[in-house]
């Protein structure tokens, strides 16, 4: 597969790094490609019910989870709250982390 894996390994405090994850995944939406967005460490927590006081950050995730899927590496049930249902988040495992990685062209961590 070719395209763009996107890691976010930050946390919703860190709005800047987070904000341009999901503008990187909205703009590639808008142009008919379909990254891959992978939350990871910290960045669970972006995945939390109500995780951003911006409601647009909240929009582009729920945009990017219906239109391209958002996975999150299988520790995140213990990140320490509920992952928000509406967003159909895919568990995977460590394993499955590198065989993703390795289907795409390029990754990018925020």
């Amino acid at each position: 597969m070719d395209g763009l894996m996107i890691l976010v390994r930050s946390g919703p405090e860190e709005t800047g790094r987070v904000e341009e994850a999901l503008r990187l995944a909205a703009a590639m939406l808008g142009f008919d490609e379909l990254p891959a967005i992978v939350f990871i460490d910290d960045g669970v927590r972006c995945l939390h019910p109500q995780a951003f006081s911006d409601p647009a950050l909240q929009d582009y995730l729920q945009a990017t989870a219906d239109l391209a899927g958002v996975h999150a590496v299988s520790s995140a049930k213990e990140s320490g709250g509920d992952i928000d249902p509406t967003l159909g988040v895919n568990l995977i495992g460590m394993g499955g982390l590198v065989t993703m990685m390795e289907e795409f062209v390029a990754v990018a961590s925020f």
